[in-house]
């Protein structure tokens, strides 16, 4: 019972100085409680709505009297997939590079002559492609789309090849090559007019698991409880520590002293956190019990970062450097769709990925045993260090820093 009284003294005398730091928590407060829900509505706006992009324009020239261009032009309007972001126009070519110089079209496709032809036989003539130098998007872009032409043709004639060799195994009667090689071009030629029914279209969620609004909400509510470290710095250094060695001499151990620290801070961010979890809409048992757990993990890891940086300038780098670390890893910056996949494989890694799954359960989204032994065991982790810290600064009397 001594013991007990000796912790609730403490802890008090802990909030009261942490209390002092009105401005501060008063900013926490707004950060907390505004931005991360302002944050997640315009992030929803953002990846939902997407960017503008005019698409890009194609003039398309051959030879006089080369009949293709116009009929890419009507060809390609035609085609719903390709419409949405390339339009074929057909030019002279002396029209078409005034019209590039002009900024009217993106590039100019220069055919061959007899470019038909010599696609259906197997020839492949060279094209030219002409890009403007200071369009790198469209260009890239336009490279890539060439690209998955050059395949899906690449494609093509490998079948008509096949096709071919088997009629020049066993001729049937009464069929020439020369049908052979037009009929088998044009039922290519309608299967990549109807190439969509080949695919099976899936939406893939920006944020994977969470929806758009609540995943940067919590991400940037973990992210900042993480970097609220240099808040905690006067429980960790200076006087304090000088009190707890004076109480070490009179029998008292420290343990004491840096486990009423971590209460304390736990405390103070659950005031913080609770709130925000109710706000984003969780059931208020459920939220206190998932901003309790985020808090006191939270509060464990700023004690960590005071005790071994040592002072509020290198504690507050020290947090924000391992906090904007772990909100990348947990998706909080580019969501995790966008993500590249070394960087995916990563982010069960993140803490901030951990509390901000813990804080979505009140909103009915499940916590996965990972994620659970994950925090256990990094939270044990943190607990022995913590301790090993705050003993080694009493002990070393490093108390005047």
């Amino acid at each position: 019972m001594r013991s007990l009284r000796f912790f609730k003294t403490y802890l008090g005398y802990a909030l009261g100085r942490l209390c002092q730091q009105r401005w501060l928590l008063a900013g926490l407060v707004l950060l907390c409680l505004l931005l991360p829900l302002g944050a997640g509505r315009a992030a929803e706006v953002l990846l939902s709505r997407g960017v503008a992009f005019q698409g890009v324009v194609l003039a398309v020239t051959a030879p006089e009297g080369d009949p293709v261009p116009q009929q890419l032009e009507q060809y390609m309007g035609d085609m719903e997939d390709i419409a949405q972001y390339c339009q074929f126009l057909a030019m002279e070519e002396d029209e078409a590079l005034e019209a590039l110089e002009r900024g009217e079209v993106t590039a100019v496709l220069a055919l061959p002559e007899g470019f038909i032809r010599g696609v259906m036989w197997g020839e492949n003539p060279d094209l030219r492609l002409i890009v403007a130098g200071d369009r790198p998007l469209e260009s890239l872009l336009l490279l890539w789309v060439g690209q998955s032409a050059c395949d899906i043709l690449s494609a093509f004639q490998g079948g008509v090849y096949a096709v071919l060799d088997l009629y020049d195994q066993a001729p049937p009667p009464g069929l020439s090559r020369d049908q052979v090689v037009i009929d088998i071009n044009l039922r290519y030629i309608s299967l990549a007019l109807g190439r969509t029914d080949l695919f099976q279209t899936q939406e893939v969620p920006v944020t994977q698991v969470l929806p758009i609004p609540l995943h940067y909400a919590l991400a940037l509510l973990a992210y900042f409880a993480l970097s609220a470290a240099p808040l905690f710095v006067p429980l960790y250094t200076g006087d304090w520590l000088r009190a707890q060695r004076r109480l070490r001499a009179a029998g008292r151990s420290c343990v004491t002293g840096c486990l009423s620290g971590v209460a304390a801070g736990a405390l103070v961010l659950l005031v913080l956190i609770f709130p925000a979890l109710i706000l984003a809409g969780g059931p208020p048992g459920p939220a206190l019990a998932a901003a309790l757990t985020v808090a006191l993990f939270a509060s464990l890891f700023c004690a960590l970062c005071c005790l071994a940086a040592g002072s509020a300038a290198a504690c507050g780098t020290m947090a924000f450097l391992i906090s904007l670390l772990s909100l990348a890893l947990a998706g909080g910056i580019l969501p995790n769709a966008l993500l590249p996949a070394g960087i995916r494989r990563l982010s069960w890694l993140s803490p901030v990925g951990w509390l901000q799954r813990v804080a979505a359960w009140p909103m009915g989204h499940p916590v996965g045993p990972a994620v659970w032994a994950c925090l256990g065991l990094s939270g044990a982790g943190m607990t022995a260090l913590v301790l090993a810290l705050y003993c080694y600064r009493v002990d070393r009397q490093e108390v005047d820093l």
